[in-house]
């Protein structure tokens, strides 16, 4: 294993959605919106060498194109004019994130393959182009490091830089690429500092 792919995801939302589990009866499905990553070259030296950004056209159940809630938009950046100029049907998104990788093992904070991914995949009836044997959980690996269970658990993935005082300035809170470039920085400091090795990203959940 030479490569490896990190990767964030944002999707429908509103104010008080996540809280609520998305159970309320406005709340929007979280269905899939962003797909942010970067694929990861574990040969010497370790490095990013390439990023990805999507937008998907999230389809409710009667396969309807979903308007973005303002809160959304404030949250991400992500406006309903870019979505439907740039935005792409979720197959071709999964494909794209597919070929991306290159065959390599596809790493998020939590278990965004279930939750953003796996929900789309339900709702809008696509059969899922990525086995679930090639996602595993970031915070596994990131339990060698200094954070404590408590430190894991309040830390976003935009944080996860700052947590290791690494500059990250430039980057945008719930962005998918800049979220997925902030735990590529602080997993390729672990990586150089010794704490974790290229086989800790080998294990699968």
């Amino acid at each position: 294993m030479s490569k490896l792919v990190i990767f964030d995801t944002e999707y429908l939302s509103r104010d008080g959605a996540m809280h609520r589990l998305w159970s309320a009866a406005e709340d929007p499905d979280p269905l899939l919106v962003q797909i942010g990553a970067v694929l990861v070259d574990l040969d010497d030296p370790v490095e990013v060498t390439d990023k990805l950004e999507v937008l998907v056209l999230p389809r409710n159940r009667h396969g309807e194109l979903c308007k973005l809630d303002p809160y959304f938009v404030a949250l991400t950046g992500i406006s309903n004019e870019r979505l439907r100029s740039e935005g792409m049907e979720l197959s071709e998104a999964l494909e794209a994130l597919d070929r991306f990788s290159q065959g390599g093992h596809l790493w998020s904070w939590g278990k965004d393959e279930l939750f953003a991914l796996g929900i789309s995949c339900f709702v809008q009836g696509v059969t899922p182009k990525i086995a679930a044997e090639r996602f595993s959980n970031l915070k596994s690996v990131f339990q060698k490091s200094a954070m404590t269970e408590q430190d894991i658990a309040r830390t976003n993935s935009a944080a996860l830089s700052a947590f290791f005082g690494i500059d990250q300035a430039d980057l945008r809170d719930h962005d998918a690429l800049d979220d997925a470039m902030s735990l590529s920085a602080a997993v390729l400091h672990l990586l150089k500092e010794g704490i974790i090795c290229a086989g800790d990203l080998a294990q699968v959940d």
